[in-house]
């Protein structure tokens, strides 16, 4: 766990807001929590744990 001042140091630094490092930031939580919540699909991005649970996302999808 990152404690809060890191975050605001890097973001506040020089007392000016760092809205290049602030939406770089928002863009990487952002597709963590994506992935979190998305169905796997198979691929080396977003893959399955298991074949099953490869099934129960997609039960349309071919074997192999």
């Amino acid at each position: 766990n990152i404690p809060s001042f890191f975050f605001q140091h890097l973001i506040y630094s020089s007392n000016h807001l760092n809205y290049t490092l602030v939406w770089a930031l928002l863009d990487t939580l952002s597709r963590e929590l994506q992935a979190l919540v998305e169905h796997p699909n198979g691929t080396k991005t977003n893959p399955a744990t298991t074949c099953k649970e490869l099934l129960l996302a997609h039960p349309d999808l071919p074997d192999g």
